[in-house]
């Protein structure tokens, strides 16, 4: 694994914000930036097959030039963009797999986040989707106008889940490596089929106060958070959570990803409601990441 953040950005407007944070992060840490942009030019170069019953060698030439200039406007772009001494990447082929590729080789990756209309979101799911699922790397989303430009206050989503506990050792690791403050956001529900922790008590049954009570003793048992640090609220998801950091004012928010528990759950529906709504940084850690 190489040491270091790729930025992977697509040269529309979101590639600043996603330069700047991973240059904050890389500051902070100590780890090089490396900033990858993929040509997709497969059409082009896969036409001599894809039109093999007309292909003429005459278009080989055209076609090539071509793709050496995308990729020249491309390297002359993230020069542009970045900032001096920063590595920068041009790959040519498909942007997920290409992402992914480099992604698996870094400590983290930075992405624009999925943005909230559904243009937005064809536009950019595809990368962002693909390397959560997987579950291998940090992926740190960031919106196109708020990017990571401090790293004071960082705070974890937790429950008693193992992605939870993933979510909260990274936020420790992270403050701690950037001399940041660590804190844990708990919401509990008092509606009928809502999670609670303990799991096993009905909270509907149960006056606020239980539960808030026995949410706090099990989760400093358990993901042993000090109790200065948590912060155990009534609420609802992702709703709440955002909230919360609105509140405490923190400037990134790591919530943990069951990445390859299941097909049907695999990322969690706080994790997916959070992507399209969150405005401040989101640092998804799936939960087998090593700190």
């Amino acid at each position: 694994m190489k040491e270091g953040i790729l930025a992977a950005v697509d040269l529309s407007d979101s590639s600043n914000s996603v330069i700047e944070s991973a240059t904050t992060l890389g500051t902070r840490l100590g780890w090089p930036v490396a900033v990858l942009h993929v040509v997709e030019d497969g059409y082009l170069r896969r036409a001599p097959k894809r039109f093999a019953r007309v292909w003429d060698e005459r278009y080989r030439e055209p076609l090539e030039t071509a793709s050496r200039v995308l990729e020249e406007l491309a390297q002359k772009a993230l020069a542009a963009l970045a900032p001096a001494g920063t590595e920068t990447l041009i790959h040519h082929g498909n942007p997920v797999r290409e992402v992914a590729g480099e992604a698996i080789q870094r400590r983290l990756a930075v992405l624009a986040s999925e943005g909230r209309s559904p243009l937005e979101r064809i536009a950019r799911g595809g990368v962002s989707h693909y390397l959560l699922h997987r579950g291998e790397v940090p992926v740190l989303l960031v919106d196109e106008k708020k990017p990571l430009r401090r790293i004071a206050k960082v705070a974890a989503a937790v429950d008693d889940s193992s992605a939870g506990l993933s979510a909260w050792k990274y936020a420790q690791a992270l403050a701690e490596a950037t001399g940041a403050e660590a804190i844990a956001f708990h919401l509990v529900s008092l509606m009928p089929g809502s999670c609670c922790i303990p799991t096993y008590l009905p909270p509907e049954l149960m006056k606020e106060s239980e539960v808030v009570h026995h949410a706090k003793k099990a989760l400093i048992e358990r993901l042993g958070i000090p109790e200065d640090r948590l912060v155990i609220e009534r609420g609802e998801e992702s709703t709440g959570l955002l909230d919360l950091a609105r509140e405490h004012g923190v400037d990134l928010l790591v919530v943990g990803s069951r990445a390859k528990s299941s097909q049907r759950t695999r990322l969690g529906r706080t994790v997916v409601e959070l992507m399209y709504q969150a405005e401040l940084p989101l640092l998804v850690v799936p939960e087998a990441t090593p700190l």
